[in-house]
């Protein structure tokens, strides 16, 4: 495990385990879902958040774009 990990900020304190810094996952009905338009996306979520054992710090970045995606997405249905 390398030294800058987000787990244990130098004092054992996991500091993604707060769960006020936590995102939801999206419902199965979203713009998440399988055939919808952000599931390319997301599934960059899930992969990175899988290789750093759901550490959100880590995956600012494919959760900001996913974050983009989604409300692309959801003010298009909103307009329709």
């Amino acid at each position: 495990m390398g030294a800058s990990s987000s787990k244990e900020a130098g004092n054992g304190v996991c500091v993604d385990c707060d769960k006020s810094t936590q995102k939801d996952l999206p419902d199965e009905n979203n713009a998440a879902s399988k055939g919808n338009p952000c599931e390319k996306s997301y599934s960059k979520v899930t992969a990175c958040m899988d290789i750093n054992r759901g550490q959100i710090s880590s995956c600012a970045r494919e959760w900001d774009e996913f974050k983009e995606c989604h409300a692309h997405f959801s003010q298009k249905k909103m307009n329709e």
